[in-house]
């Protein structure tokens, strides 16, 4: 672990310890050695710097493109091990892939979110299967996580990890390319996996909160947009009219 991820890990773990109360449920599922795929259900944007805190061990992240926007963002998220992808339909995410199946060939733990989304599950967006891709590439198991709490200051938010789901069953025959039927079943079966954990560990109180967070952040989403159209001008309008 670099430097920079040590101070930032340990400042951020301050940070969730202060502000909110953590209850991490099964944490014994993840062993202390070798690679895994960890897939979970996304809430926040940071609910993979609250596990990477959690997690003792490297954890590589999937994460967007977007989260590299600038150079001091790429810096930072380079140190932190957030691997960018792609959220486009054709973006080439080869480059990515490939890094990704590295590190699990090292021993590390990739933290992969299926939704490409908040609430993707909720919203009815189709999984990303490229969870399964890099877990049969790589030939590694998969152990589901579920994450609920809206991240409001002093609120409560709960996790809980599944045991390791085995992907052998869906690698593709030896000298076969990847075959998508199987690709699909493993997504399905870890996405159901993640929903059953959720519903576990979900209360009325909790999704009350991550309800309304949601809503929130979706005016201010909506805010922005309109913010950013053209405003019509008088002097536009007198044009448009003698036109």
């Amino acid at each position: 672990m670099g430097f920079f991820r040590f101070v930032a890990k340990y400042a951020f773990m301050a940070y969730f310890n202060l502000f909110y109360k953590v209850d991490e449920i099964n944490k014994n599922n993840i062993p202390k050695k070798g690679a895994y795929v960890i897939c979970s259900n996304h809430v926040h944007w940071m609910d993979p710097l609250l596990y990477v805190c959690e997690n003792r061990r490297m954890v590589y992240v999937i994460g967007k493109e977007e989260l590299f926007s600038t150079p001091l963002k790429a810096f930072v998220m380079k140190r932190l091990g957030v691997i960018p992808v792609k959220r486009e339909v054709k973006g080439d995410n080869t480059d990515s892939l490939n890094t990704a199946i590295k590190r699990l060939n090292e021993g590390h733990l990739l933290l992969i979110y299926p939704e490409g989304t908040r609430f993707g599950f909720k919203k009815g967006i189709k999984p990303k299967k490229g969870i399964a891709l890099i877990a049969t590439e790589a030939k590694v198991p998969v152990i589901p996580m579920a994450m609920v709490g809206s991240f409001k200051p002093f609120t409560k938010i709960r996790f809980k990890i599944g045991n390791p789901i085995d992907t052998t069953p869906y690698y593709p025959e030896e000298g076969s390319n990847v075959n998508l039927r199987n690709m699909v079943k493993l997504t399905n079966v870890v996405v159901d996996e993640i929903i059953k954990l959720r519903d576990e560990i979900n209360t009325d109180e909790i999704e009350k909160q991550m309800n309304e967070a949601e809503e929130e952040r979706e005016k201010k989403k909506q805010l922005k947009l309109k913010q950013k159209e053209p405003k019509l001008t008088i002097e536009s309008s007198k044009d448009d009219k003698n036109e």
